[in-house]
Formats: structure tokens, C-alpha cells, sequence
């Protein structure tokens, strides 16, 4: 296939699946190739996280050689000003487990990919992608259009064969609902990132994430600027990427700082970790000053057969602000954010 869509330069086949690529012996050990579509907005007097990943695994790492995991979750906040202090509040979200596979079936045409995993669909058509069909009681209707070019992560596609990683991630405009126990929730005017990535031999999440304190990385929206931070627990390695209308700016971990203010310990996985925090990125591009507090969590996680992993996703708001070289500075007031983060848990006797 050779055309090539309107998003830039970026080619439909590069959404379609990869795992072919890879040698045969590599992916007996290992692999997982995925699509996500995430969705954050505002409906009224609640702030609404829901969407989507699917995941085309197999190897001996995953305990079978072939098939489909499907990820669904709904994560509901108030954004009133009171009762923003973390809770054990209720959320909907499934773990990734292989005795709860599907069938993988993928269609490739001249201007779509198409992935199916039971009754979820996902259509990839950049600059648009979208996700229908039920999972987990979940039923999704959702579209997304992309604000720009991809931004590796992972790495380029090119360099997939001799890393064994690659991929890219792209912020969206996104627009659907989310239907769940006969309600629906609708956005209408939210923000999206969609994910694709190949995670290769020796790339399993247990193993990314080692056996230190795993990971965390948060997400900012606001309609003039996007900000993302990484931190992969115990290596000091940060990154920190800030999205504006002139283009993207990266930070390195030199230039990328984080100061908790505020910790809970979870009574479902025993975890302390942040829900509140500085977080400051400065170098020649500009200076970032940005808050973030979270009050609403929800957990998932992903079961091999050497480990398990424990995620938990926060969400709430964030503010601050980020100047510019030349002094001018565009403020950040109580928009959208979100953290995750991530450990692993070895399976002793596997």
C-alpha cells in the first residue's frame, strides 16, 4: 500500500498491525501490539475519563500464541471546588487477562485499518480514528480527529525490526458517548490521545517497568496548551513535552522537576503514592509552573504468566502557567489533568 492521507505524511498502513515484522522466534517469547483512544472533557458538574485500548498479544509471556485483549474504563470526578481530597470512590475498569481473550481480526484497505476484538471496533483513518461496540458492559461510540503529527514514543516504525519497540502517540479532538447500566454520558467537546504501539521481546509491561517503584506520568488539557511528564520510578529519568499552538517543546529529566505536596495510600493495593504535586520544566523555549491535584482513581492492570502489574489512574485538575522567552505568559486555570502510575508483582512460583 502506498497512499498516503491527508495527515501529513504520515501512511494509514502505519496503524495497521506490525507484529509481522518481528522474527517468528521473537515473538514466541513476546508481544503486544496495541491501539488506545483516550477520552477527557467536562460534562456540567463532572469531569469524565472513558475509552478504549486493544491489545493483539501472544507469546510464551502471555500463555498462549495468539489473540486480543480489550481494555475498557469509565472514571467519573466532580470538579465542584470542595471535596477535591483522594477517596476510595467506585470506578469501572477491567484487568488484561488472558483467560478473557478474543479472536483478533484485522482489515486492511487502501483508506482504513479496522480491529476487532469481540463487539469492540476500532477504525483507523488518520487524521481520524474511531471506537464502537461494547466490552465490559461498556459501550462506546467515540471519534477522534487529530490537533497534529504523531509524537514518537518508542520510537519511529522504521526502526522497529532492530529495537523491538516503536510507536507514536497524538493528541485529538475527540466527541461520543459512553454508555454504561443504561446511562450515557456524552462529550461533546473533549481531549483525546491516540496511542499506537509495538512492544517486542523483552518489552512485556512487567519488565518495562522493572522491579523498583514502576512508573508515573500525568496529562494536562486546556485549549492553548497540553503538558505531559514521565518519570520511570528509581532510574532519574524524567521527560517532559509541552504542546502549544507554535509547535512542541521537549524537556529532559535535567530540565524537568517534581515536588509532591500531597500523598495517599490506597486500600485496594496498599500503594502510597502522590495526588498532588509540582511539577517544573524550564530551559531556553520557556518555563513551566504547573499544580496538579487529584481526588477520583481507578485501577487496572495486566496478568502474564512471570507477573502481574497494578496501575491506577487519578484524575482531576491542574493550574498554573508557562512563559515564554520573550515574557509573555499563557495561564493554566483548573483544567483537565490526569496521572497514572504503575508496579509490577513477580509470580513466585511461575
Amino acid at each position: 500500500m502506498s497512499k498516503i492521507n491527508q495527515f501529513g505524511d504520515y501512511p494509514i498502513i502505519d496503524d495497521a498491525s506490525h507484529f509481522q515484522r518481528v522474527p517468528v522466534e521473537d515473538n514466541a517469547e513476546h508481544f503486544q501490539d496495541h491501539a488506545g483512544l483516550f477520552l477527557w472533557g467536562t460534562a456540567g458538574d463532572v469531569d469524565l475519563f472513558f475509552g478504549a485500548t486493544m491489545y493483539h498479544v501472544g507469546g510464551r509471556k502471555w500463555g498462549f500464541d495468539d489473540g486480543a485483549l480489550n481494555q475498557s474504563f469509565l472514571l467519573i470526578t466532580p470538579n465542584g471546588r470542595d471535596g477535591r481530597t483522594m477517596t476510595n470512590d467506585t470506578f469501572v475498569s477491567n484487568r488484561m487477562d488472558p483467560m478473557c481473550r478474543f479472536d483478533f481480526k484485522e482489515t486492511v484497505e487502501d483508506d482504513k485499518v479496522t480491529w476487532q476484538a469481540g463487539n469492540r471496533i476500532i477504525t483507523f483513518s488518520a487524521p481520524t480514528w474511531t471506537v464502537t461496540g461494547e466490552h465490559f458492559g461498556i459501550d462506546l461510540d467515540i471519534t477522534f480527529t487529530a490537533e497534529g503529527k504523531p509524537a514518537p514514543y518508542h520510537g519511529d516504525w522504521a526502526g522497529l525490526v532492530d529495537r523491538k519497540v516503536a510507536g507514536n502517540e497524538v493528541l485529538c479532538h475527540g466527541e461520543g458517548t459512553c454508555t454504561y447500566e443504561g446511562k450515557t454520558y456524552r462529550l461533546e467537546n473533549g481531549f483525546g490521545v491516540r496511542e499506537r504501539t509495538f512492544l517486542g521481546r523483552n518489552f512485556d509491561v512487567p519488565s518495562l517497568l522493572g522491579l523498583g517503584k514502576g512508573y508515573l506520568w500525568s496529562w494536562t488539557f486546556a485549549p492553548e496548551i497540553k503538558v505531559f511528564y514521565f518519570e520511570q520510578g528509581g532510574s532519574g529519568h524524567h521527560a517532559g513535552r509541552v504542546f502549544l499552538k507554535e509547535g512542541l517543546i521537549d524537556f529532559s529529566g535535567e530540565q524537568t522537576t517534581v515536588e509532591v505536596l500531597e500523598s495517599w495510600t490506597d486500600p485496594l493495593t496498599h500503594e502510597n503514592r502522590a495526588t498532588r504535586m509540582i511539577v517544573s520544566m524550564k530551559s531556553e523555549k520557556g518555563e513551566l509552573e504547573l499544580e496538579i491535584n487529584t481526588w477520583r482513581r481507578m485501577i487496572f492492570g495486566f496478568h502474564l504468566l512471570e507477573a502481574y502489574t497494578t496501575h491506577t489512574g487519578k484524575a482531576g485538575r491542574a493550574s498554573g502557567k508557562f512563559t515564554y522567552p520573550d515574557g509573555r505568559v499563557l495561564n493554566i486555570n483548573d483544567e483537565v489533568a490526569y496521572m497514572e502510575h504503575g508496579f509490577p508483582t513477580p509470580s513466585i512460583a511461575a
